[in-house]
């Protein structure tokens, strides 16, 4: 099933823009907003005495509070301007007036939709998890082991937080601006715009979780940030609100968040990305046929709405 609009608002397939054309465009403002972000962060670094943007491969644990600042408003304001400022740009230019319901950001999901999504946020860490073992075992070149241990190491340093302060600003960052920014991009934009190509809702949800996942550059846990775009997909696509995998992207990322401020490196065992020696069957078969249910019941109601 696609995803419909009002009568109202169903413009002429002959006055649609291309869905190539359209992701083109998303992929380019992007790339402008990556750019403008950097610059702006590369310049509040130079004022404050450090060496642009090359100081975040330098940062160690022992970082101070200033570093650790610094290099959270180094993340949020690229992710800020490539993701948020990408997509809406290219909402604005070619869904115009409509944007807010060519996004499906104009209605709220009832609180069924909602319940669910908090259900499968609590199912999908040890599912997560799991599949971060499995991922693991494959035999994957050097350089991509690497790349996961460093992006690791500055994961480790943004969640050290010794004050209310610095938990606000990982919430703002990882929280707030990730959710909003990615949800905004990949089920916004790239799932529906695929949708409009193949004409088969699940095969763009996973489409759109492969380049999710691709697109972080951490392929040692690939499988598990696959999972979660295909479940945040569903979530979309049963609920028809974008409102909905925003909630549960914020959530799944804060709930990482506040583990850490509370619980330290304790939080680790409980992290989805995190490297484990073996996996915890139990929570993962528990967890999978939690997202089964799950997922049943929202495709069940998905139907009735839809009937």
């Amino acid at each position: 099933m696609d995803y419909p609009l009002p009568d109202s608002e169903s413009p002429a397939k002959s006055q649609e823009a291309s869905p190539w054309i359209v992701l083109l465009c998303l992929v380019a403002f992007m790339l402008v907003g990556l750019i403008l972000g950097s610059m702006l962060i590369n310049a509040l670094l130079l004022a404050q005495g450090l060496d642009g943007l090359s100081f975040l491969g330098n940062m160690k644990e022992d970082a101070s509070l200033q570093q650790r600042n610094l290099a959270r408003w180094a993340n949020l304001f690229p992710h800020l301007f490539a993701f948020t400022g990408g997509a809406l740009a290219v909402a604005l230019i070619f869904f115009r007036r409509s944007w807010l319901q060519k996004l499906q950001l104009r209605h709220w999901p009832n609180w069924m939709f909602i319940a669910a999504g908090v259900l499968f946020v609590l199912a999908i860490f040890p599912v997560a998890q799991t599949s971060y073992w499995l991922n693991q075992q494959l035999p994957l070149p050097m350089w991509m082991k690497d790349m996961e241990k460093s992006a690791n190491e500055l994961v480790k340093v943004l969640l050290h937080m010794d004050s209310p302060a610095e938990l606000l600003l990982n919430l703002l960052t990882v929280g707030v601006v990730a959710a909003l920014g990615e949800e905004l991009v990949f089920r916004g934009i790239v799932q529906q715009q695929m949708n409009k190509v193949f004409k088969n809702p699940i095969l763009s949800i996973w489409i759109t979780a492969i380049i999710f996942s691709a697109i972080h550059m951490q392929f040692v846990g690939f499988l598990p940030r696959m999972i979660l775009g295909a479940g945040l997909g569903y979530l979309f696509y049963w609920s028809r609100s974008l409102w909905l995998p925003i909630l549960v992207h914020f959530l799944f990322n804060s709930l990482q968040v506040v583990a850490y401020y509370f619980l330290g490196e304790k939080a680790e065992q409980f992290s989805p990305d995190q490297a484990i020696d073996s996996p915890n069957w139990l929570g993962g078969t528990l967890g999978l046929v939690i997202l089964i249910v799950v997922g049943y019941y929202m495709s069940r109601l998905h139907k009735q709405q839809n009937s």
